[in-house]
């Protein structure tokens, strides 16, 4: 087998030039020596079939088609290198022609030999691949979160047909939020001011919740939403899950209002009759009381949506479901009773956080607290030995739990609700 010259040996045609036979041989005469091969059933059709072109017995060379030269190039074909045949034994001497050593290819042997080994190559990649490949629980994940991706377009439809049937309970809702949300700011100011707040403002808050009730009540009293205060059962036509979370979340909101409604109450009394250092504790007190009416408030609602329209038609499956409820509903209720008991508890006893302290602890301290920046008022030291007014001191541990000023531990536990403000939790259940 002679082996293929440059790309310079090429002409325009495909065929190597330097390769061209001395003199046209027939397929018989090549195969004529091979055992077992008959010089009658080789024709030249199957190979020029193959892109085979045939030269004298001594010089067999292969023209590459014109598609393969365009894809790999004059050198490669596009089935990759060709494997070199068999040694044929026959009874003519083979005479190479060799070329220069520069213009040589490699055998084609060499070639099989590379293309067995990138193949060796390429099988260690993919072997490789297949190890990085994700682990089934991963792939699912995957497989969920581009089902979602494609699906997330639908699924803001369905919220938004939700959204325009309900829309005018969600901008009740949203309104009445937000009117929670400026109102207990603002009483939680005012209590921080003690001496300084404002009777006005406190007033205000007043008008503005109860107005906000009345005008809620007045625009669906058709449907009696006011029933619910009294463990009565309101005026609907239909009892489903919205009509619930609606008639629900109405009473609760309703409800903070009252709460902090009461509140300014406490806040309205004068000095004189009730010292700012004790009002925490009434706020407390209210707080817990209006979180235990709050959750009893939605249990007749529970029931009948347990129960539903019809209670015979699901008797035994509704039983089952009110057994469970009153259950966990116990457990929320006994907590709620307890933190009802620590704050009675807390009213009836004095909170002592020092020692009083003397006139020499005082002149050390600057005859300044720290926290008011005015002279002292009842001054009291606490186990840091640093001295500030009692009054102070109170309002100071209805929010913190540590010393202003080297902020070591004086209470174990926080106070909560102490400073005025009002739960935000929705009581859902």
């Amino acid at each position: 087998i002679q082996t293929l010259g440059s790309e310079s040996s090429l002409d325009e045609g495909g065929v190597f030039d330097c390769l061209k036979p001395d003199s046209p041989a027939s397929p018989q005469q090549i195969f004529s020596g091979l055992v077992g091969v008959p010089s009658g059933s080789v024709s030249s059709a199957q190979f020029q079939a193959a892109g085979l072109v045939l030269g004298s017995p001594p010089e067999v060379f292969i023209q590459m088609t014109a598609s393969s030269r365009e894809e790999g190039g004059p050198h490669r074909t596009e089935g990759g290198p060709f494997l070199p045949r068999p040694p044929q034994h026959h009874h003519h001497h083979h005479h190479f022609h060799h070329q220069p050593l520069q213009h040589r290819t490699p055998s084609l042997l060499q070639q099989a030999t590379t293309a067995a080994g990138s193949e060796r190559h390429s099988s260690r990649e993919e072997a490789q691949e297949d190890q990085s490949t994700p682990a089934p629980a991963l792939s699912e994940l995957k497989a969920v979160v581009t089902w979602l991706q494609r699906g997330f377009p639908f699924i803001l439809i369905l919220l938004a047909k939700v959204c325009f049937q309900h829309k005018l309970g969600i901008a009740v809702c949203v309104g009445m939020a937000s009117t929670f949300a400026y109102a207990n700011s603002t009483f939680r100011h005012q209590v921080s001011l003690r001496e300084e707040r404002s009777i006005f403002v406190a007033l205000w808050i007043i008008v503005f919740l109860g107005g906000n009730i009345v005008y809620i009540y007045y625009t669906f009293s058709h449907e009696e939403l006011h029933n619910s205060l009294i463990f009565a059962k309101p005026n609907l036509n239909s009892f489903d899950f919205f009509d619930l979370i609606w008639d629900v979340g109405i009473t609760d909101f309703v409800l903070k209002y009252v709460t902090i409604v009461l509140k300014c109450f406490i806040l309205f009394l004068p000095k004189i009759f009730l010292a700012f250092k004790s009002r925490g504790k009434f706020y407390l007190l209210i707080e817990e009381l209006s979180q235990l009416f709050r959750a009893l408030v939605p249990i007749q609602l529970w029931y009948k949506y347990i129960m539903g329209e019809d209670p015979s038609n699901s008797y035994f499956l509704g039983a089952t479901l009110i057994i469970i409820y009153s259950l966990c509903k116990s457990f929320d209720i006994c907590g709620r009773v307890s933190a009802i008991r620590k704050a009675l508890v807390m009213l009836c006893s004095t909170q002592s956080y020092g020692v009083r302290a003397g006139s020499q602890q005082c002149s050390e301290a600057g005859d300044v607290c720290a926290i008011c920046q005015a002279d002292f008022r009842d001054p009291i030291a606490l186990l840091c030995q640093h001295v500030f007014c009692e009054e102070c001191l109170c309002l100071w541990f209805d929010r913190e739990r540590t010393c202003p000023l080297c902020r070591s531990t004086v209470m174990e536990t926080l106070r909560c609700w102490k400073d005025g403000t009002t739960s935000a939790h929705f009581q859902i259940y």
